[in-house]
């Protein structure tokens, strides 16, 4: 965990010493790098959130779980279901979300 913080804030050392140019209508702007990655961090935090906010129920046995975050990121979904293995038969399956 220290080693991980460490890594996190030398990157962010290094990012604050640079600039991004953007060209907008011809007009060419320097801006520093935080003016996009926050916005940017801002949404795929929301984003996070709406997704883990949910409990999904297994079509095959009907349990009702809440899977590990790097399940629901790494899987298909489509139409409202996401290819969750359950947890209690086993199988993967379109789990539909609560």
């Amino acid at each position: 965990m220290r080693k991980l913080f460490s890594v996190i804030v030398l990157l962010l050392l290094m990012l604050s010493l640079s600039g991004c140019t953007v060209n907008w209508f011809d007009k060419h702007y320097d801006v520093p790098w935080f003016v996009i990655a926050i916005p940017v961090a801002v949404i795929f935090l929301i984003a996070h959130i709406c997704i883990m906010s949910g409990t999904y129920v297994c079509p095959e046995c009907g349990a009702s779980f809440k899977p590990k975050w790097y399940q629901i990121s790494a899987y298909f979904h489509f139409m409202g279901k996401r290819l969750i293995k359950c947890p209690e038969c086993k199988k993967t399956s379109y789990c539909k979300r609560k």
